[in-house]
């Protein structure tokens, strides 16, 4: 009886394999797919290019061409401290033009400059403006520019007196653009 039973399940394992791989099981519900579409990238941050010299212009967001022409570090005479002790009066002349097919609208002001030094700190615009600052000045709040046009002029920051930067940096909705800041001239030798 034992080889019987052996013998039936043998046949029966086979064609029960095979019925179970036929058509679709009436309790399982097929899963549907679910699809979903894929994640928007990020907008591409504005990479900052390498810095450049001091007079030659750069090209900004597609909006702008800005230039630094000259610094200044101590560029105040008689004015109010800069600061506390250690600290003076840097100024950097500076030019943004936007241009003709600017499809954004351009404001400018002192807030979007700052110094760079060798060290990665960050010496901002001044938040006063005082008539012992050089003159002409950019301006020094928000003043809207219109497609074509330019302005020029000086921004004055509190600085480190005893250290150079290495940069002024001009940084419009995140994008970043420097210039070099030459080391400074030698005093002449006395003779």
């Amino acid at each position: 009886m034992n080889r019987r039973i052996l013998a039936v399940c043998s046949l029966l394992l086979p064609a029960l394999a095979i019925a179970g791989c036929g058509g679709p099981d009436p309790q399982h519900k097929p899963q549907s797919k679910r699809t979903t579409a894929p994640a928007k990238s990020p907008a591409a941050r504005p990479t900052a290019g390498p810095p450049i010299a001091l007079g030659q212009s750069a090209r900004v967001l597609d909006t702008v061409s800005a230039t630094v022409y000259d610094f200044k570090l101590p560029s105040v005479a008689n004015g109010p401290k800069a600061g506390p002790a250690g600290y003076t009066w840097a100024s950097a002349d500076v030019q943004v033009c936007t241009l003709d097919a600017a499809k954004k609208d351009v404001t400018v002001d002192w807030k979007t400059w700052s110094l760079h030094y060798a060290d990665n700190s960050v010496a901002p615009a001044a938040e006063k403006n005082d008539d012992a600052f050089p003159r002409p000045q950019y301006p020094f709040t928000s003043r809207s520019l219109a497609n074509g046009t330019c302005v020029r002029g000086w921004i004055t920051f509190s600085a480190p007196e005893a250290t150079r930067p290495t940069t002024v940096d001009y940084t419009p909705h995140g994008a970043v653009q420097s210039w070099i800041v030459p080391a400074a001239a030698a005093a002449p030798s006395a003779s």
